[in-house]
Formats: structure tokens, sequence, C-alpha cells
């Protein structure tokens, strides 16, 4: 977005604080432990996630991959902006548990690895409920695809990327299984 532009510093400090376990409420779980890099950004080994000290989730994690082109957030769309969706998982009692958000804002100004970290990022601004969530933004939005076999089908016009049978699950997809009513699909190139 244009009041959110993509800057080094914002994108590695957003990514430190994704993988930082001490933002939880007990300093067990990080973003990364459910949206799993090595996993496509998920969890492919349970059916569901797996929360603060080991409540269950409803739902798996989904995937962040080109989050950045999500217009609606959460399984129900209650959110518009990935700056705002952050604090869902941070204040979920059963996800990272934290009690408020101010919370999580003394937390990490009491951790000396952000010292002056957030105000060089932000031009003199410190860890705060924007910043936080600017940066943890920041670093979602450079996790993209990138010329994946179904990109190159969908969207780069290669017929035979896919095979008959993944073309067929996609039909299936987008059509008689409806999956694409809450996984959607961006429209060909």
């Amino acid at each position: 977005p244009p009041d959110a532009p993509l800057q080094r510093a914002r994108v590695e400090l957003g990514r430190t604080l994704f993988m930082d376990r001490r933002l939880s409420h007990n300093n067990t779980l990080s973003c990364g432990m459910c949206h799993v890099p090595e996993q496509g950004f998920t969890s492919n080994e349970l059916g569901t996630a797996i929360g603060l000290e080991g409540q269950t989730i409803r739902r798996n994690s989904p995937t962040i991959f080109n989050v950045a082109y999500v217009e609606q957030l959460f399984h129900d769309g209650r959110e518009f902006s990935l700056e705002s969706q952050a604090w869902g998982p941070l204040l979920a009692g059963n996800e990272m548990a934290n009690p408020s958000i101010g919370y999580v804002v003394e937390k990490i100004r009491a951790l000396p690895e952000y010292a002056g970290r957030f105000e060089a990022a932000f031009g003199g601004r410190g860890p705060d409920m924007m910043t936080i969530g600017l940066a943890l933004a920041a670093y979602q939005r450079t996790v993209n695809s990138a010329n994946s076999r179904f990109d190159r089908w969908r969207y780069g016009g290669e017929a035979n990327a896919l095979n008959a049978e993944e073309q067929a699950g996609f039909a299936l997809f987008v059509g008689k299984a409806g999956c694409v009513a809450c996984h959607p699909v961006g429209e060909k190139a």
C-alpha cells in the first residue's frame, strides 16, 4: 500500500518478529511455528493448528504465500489489512494468548534485541501497535510464490505446465466443489 512502502529495515524487523517465540504470552510460540516456512508457510503435519500450551485451534494455519494480494483476511474476512490482522493471533487466547496490545508493546520494548530497530525502520518511532503491525505486514508482503507450475499454467499461458489430472482438479476447485468461495484465485492476467 502507498502508506506502507516496503523497506529493507521494516521487512527484516518483521521477519525477526515473525520468528520470535517471545511474542507469545509464555515465550514458546512464534508466528513461524504455525506458518512454517519449510511447509509452505502453513502446517502440513496436522489437520488443525496447535496454539499456546497445546490448545486446539479450530482450523489449520493458512499459507501466507501471496497474502499481500488478499483483500479480506481470516476465514470470515473480518480484517482488511495485514497490519490489523497481525493482532488477531497475538491476542487470541488459544493462539499466542497475550492479554493486551499494551502487553505485547511493552514486552518488545524491554527486549534488547529490538533496541533502536523500530526507530531506524520507522523514522524515529518506537514499537507501538501500528509499527509492530507494519513490520509484520512488511515481512508477509515479501512471501510470494514465484514461477510455480500453477502460475505458469494459470497466468503464463503454459498449457502443459499442469497435467490433465491437475487441470481437472482445478476445474473442480473453481466449479462444482466450490472451494474458490473461501479460497479465491486471482483472475488470469
